[in-house]
């Protein structure tokens, strides 16, 4: 998905911290025209809104009225099930599989 690394990189970087949807297009697209500006404010609202659908982070939509400014900012903890801390898959965590032949 085009953007999200960027997405990922600034709000991973700072978890807990809020962040307007006006700061991530800041970093995102730097010096942009308006009409890039436009299409970068397009995919990042995608990217935002898939990764809150799966948790990662969180933001108070639901508490701001329409057209009012959201705040988005990275979950502290990201859980894989109910109070199950995330882990990393079995295949990841006992091998390097350069070093098995």
């Amino acid at each position: 998905m085009k953007y999200a690394s960027e997405v990922i990189d600034l709000l991973a970087a700072y978890p807990g911290r809020r962040f307007k949807m006006r700061q991530i297009i800041n970093y995102v697209g730097g010096n942009a025209d308006q009409k890039r500006r436009a299409v970068i404010r397009t995919g990042v609202w995608r990217v935002l809104r898939d990764l809150e659908s799966t948790g990662h982070i969180r933001s108070n939509r639901s508490e701001v009225g329409n057209g009012a400014h959201a705040d988005w900012w990275w979950a502290e903890s990201i859980t894989s099930g109910p109070g199950k801390p995330f882990q990393e898959p079995l295949h990841y965590q006992q091998h390097n599989c350069a070093y098995r032949f």
